[in-house]
């Protein structure tokens, strides 16, 4: 087995993740892709791995493919998971925002230190001569709410109701 050049091996795998991300439908994509991959190799020693993927086409459109063969449409575990993780990131960022704002607004004014009450957790804030500092304890609120967000957006960007027979349109090959 000869090795890629670094060149044909971003290729493929570049070519790999986009139609890997496709068909994340269909059930074990990983064994798709790993036949993908072995295929692409051997057919790149006769034509070229740029001419490989090129005569596949696009990644979406070989993916539809693949998945026009399903008899219903299943969820998208990582899309929801992609999602969900992308909201509570945004929501730790905007608390870390605030704080920096918070911290900002008392070094201007001098220093000193506030206290802020949100969902049963307490931050102190505290600006001084020797540095900033932020102190908080968290609570269950919080980790209800970060559950909640997850489990809502995970729920909606993996369109979990597929998981169920009936939960989704059936899906047809074309004639």
């Amino acid at each position: 087995m000869s090795t890629l050049p670094l060149r044909d091996l971003l290729v493929r795998e570049t070519f790999l993740a986009r139609f890997s991300w496709a068909v994340q439908d269909y059930p074990k994509p990983d064994r798709l892709v790993r036949e993908l991959r072995r295929e692409l190799t051997a057919t790149a020693t006769d034509v070229g791995m740029r001419r490989a993927v090129a005569d596949l086409g696009h990644p979406r459109v070989l993916a539809e493919g693949y998945l026009a063969s399903l008899d219903r449409r299943v969820p998208r575990w990582a899309t929801g998971a992609t999602w969900a993780a992308l909201a509570v990131g945004a929501v730790a960022y905007l608390l870390v925002a605030y704080a920096f704002g918070t911290l900002d607004t008392l070094e201007d004014l001098g220093g000193g230190s506030v206290t802020r009450t949100a969902l049963g957790a307490t931050t102190v804030y505290t600006s001084t001569d020797d540095g900033l500092s932020v102190a908080t304890e968290g609570s269950w609120q919080w980790a209800v709410l970060y559950a909640a967000l997850f489990g809502v957006v995970f729920v909606l960007g993996s369109r979990l109701w597929r998981a169920w027979p009936s939960g989704g349109a059936v899906r047809r090959a074309p004639a």
